[in-house]
């Protein structure tokens, strides 16, 4: 039984007309047959759908199981929730393993709540919506599927995970190098500085003044250093004293890395921030590889343009890169020479010398004797500096120019695209900057410190095993924070409608469900939950 529209045509003015019947099929003389069983009259004018509207309602009326409901009445919304970073990242949390690695370390601890869950928290807060430990109850209410906490068993976990760093470090290493079947025989590290805004009399050892890398020489600081691999993939991190510069740190992460992580021969890779005399002899006392970014200004200036020019550059295959090896006090140099960032250097050296000439002709002449950048160019003699042609000339011989030491068997090419891979930890550090907001620290217990950058890193793990995942999964170009909004724009919804209750999602943008193809996820149903008797008809 089915309701069937009949269309008339008047034959006179064209005009149409719609009728409705209440229509059955039947199998006559074994031929179907349509049989009217009710002609309901027409309704394509407004008595017409003022009829239709009463007959439904009687029908509804009449039914056991169906039920009219107004929908400007009876349709309320009770909550909508984030859903889509939990599901993605929750799924590489246990693609690595990571809560089974917390969960093996936390054995000998007994606690009333699952710490390792209470970790996952703190780590997607840092993924989406970075936020004090304090804010964390806030933050948890707005997320569908998580555990929630109190703040005092966010500090315990806190301590416990940092009291099991190394095991847990030890554990992240594996999964990560067996997921991206990375070879680890290039070793890259480098360091950077993270302000503390609390009070500054209330600390214990680890916050210092010391060289600042955002030039807040003003606030205490601790120092961090993160190792990773050739292709960009966390392996470790170790926090500093505030007051250490790269040298120390560099010095004690090599019996870190050794010690830790038991690898085999491997290259380790630094900026020229971590060269000293004593860490190169350290290096190879150590039977340690090295490729280093080496002081150009050690060379002493006479000798310079000699060790430079002693043999033509070779330009990089595949790029715009040139390099040549020379010797120099019985070590092996690549000096290397970047077109792009000769340009740089001219005109950073061009800005200096225009902001130098205006100091010099308003007699403003204290923060030039003091600032290294500008007394580099100046002539100082008498009681009026002047620009010093000759030192411009012979800084403009520069431009562009890098040099590399190394001890490797390591072709030229080889040493220099090594020591290209370390911007990857360069990117490390403005990712945990920017978006995980390492940084600033109020935490001024050690412990806490140390616990909030491990949280940091385990977050950094999880947004770069994401990344990788997503590059794989796309021909395109993928921006991480526009997939990231993406999956933030995938929420819950809780309805209530009349006696019926449903819990269904929003629709999948672009970002989202590139996600879920990367990890092998199928987006979750439409509706997650329905209760209450179902069947309704609405009413606007």
């Amino acid at each position: 039984m089915y309701l069937k529209v009949l269309t008339q045509k008047n034959k006179k003015d064209g005009h149409t007309r719609k009728y409705l019947q209440l229509v059955e099929s039947k199998r006559i003389n074994g031929q179907p047959r349509q049989v009217v069983l009710a002609s309901l009259g027409r309704f394509d004018t407004e008595q017409g759908e003022k009829k239709l509207e009463k007959l439904a309602k009687a029908f509804v009326d009449a039914s056991q199981r169906l039920k009219l409901i107004n929908l400007a009445r009876d349709l309320k919304a009770l909550s909508c929730k984030e859903y889509g970073p939990l599901l993605v990242f929750k799924r590489i949390w246990q693609e690595l393993d990571l809560g089974k690695v917390l969960k093996r370390e936390f054995g000998d601890v007994n606690t009333e709540f699952d710490l390792s869950e209470a970790v996952f928290n703190m780590v997607l807060n840092r993924l989406t919506a970075p936020s004090s430990k304090r804010q964390l109850n806030l933050w948890e209410q707005n997320i569908d599927g998580i555990e929630s906490f109190e703040l005092h068993q966010y500090y315990r976990a806190l301590d416990y995970l940092i009291e099991h760093k190394e095991k847990i470090e030890q554990g992240i290493f594996c999964q990560m190098r067996d997921l991206f079947h990375s070879k680890v025989d290039v070793v890259l590290f480098d360091t950077t500085t993270v302000a503390y805004y609390g009070d500054s009399n209330q600390h214990e050892e680890l916050l210092d003044y010391g060289f600042s890398k955002i030039r807040r020489s003003d606030l205490k600081q601790i120092v961090v250093g993160i190792i990773m691999s050739k292709e960009g993939v966390p392996l470790g991190h170790e926090v500093f004293e505030g007051n250490k510069n790269d040298v120390t740190c560099f010095r004690e992460i090599i019996d870190k890395i050794s010690s830790k992580f038991q690898l085999g021969k491997v290259v380790l890779v630094g900026d020229r921030g971590m060269i000293s005399k004593k860490n190169i002899a350290y290096l190879e006392e150590g039977g340690y590889q090295y490729i280093l970014g080496y002081r150009m200004r050690t060379i002493p200036q006479e000798k310079r343009h000699q060790v430079f020019s002693s043999s033509p550059f070779e330009t990089l295959k595949g790029s715009s890169l040139q390099y040549k090896e020379v010797t120099y006090d019985g070590r092996r140099l690549i000096v290397c020479f970047n077109a792009e960032r000769a340009e740089k250097d001219r005109e950073h050296r061009e800005r200096i010398l225009e902001r130098l000439e205006k100091k010099i002709s308003t007699g403003k002449l204290a923060s030039v004797i003091d600032n290294k950048h500008y007394k580099r160019f100046l002539r100082i003699k008498g009681e009026k500096p002047t620009i010093d042609d000759e030192k411009v000339k012979r800084d403009e011989q520069y431009d562009g120019l890098f040099v590399l030491t190394s001890n490797t068997e390591m072709s030229g090419p080889e040493v220099v695209m090594s020591y290209k891979d370390l911007w990857q930890v360069e990117l490390a550090f403005r990712q945990l900057k920017s978006e995980i907001e390492m940084g600033p620290i109020y935490h001024w217990k050690d412990r806490r410190i140390r616990g909030h950058i491990m949280v940091c890193f385990l977050a950094f793990v999880l947004r770069t095993t994401l990344y990788k995942k997503l590059k794989a999964a796309s021909q395109e170009k993928v921006s991480y924070s526009g997939v990231v909004g993406d999956l933030k724009s995938l929420q819950t919804c809780e309805l209530e409608l009349g006696d019926s209750r449903a819990k269904v999602r929003t629709e999948m943008k672009p970002g989202a469900t590139l996600a879920m193809k990367a990890m092998g996820m199928r987006p979750p149903d439409r509706i997650l939950r329905l209760s209450g008797p179902g069947n309704v008809v609405v009413q606007t």
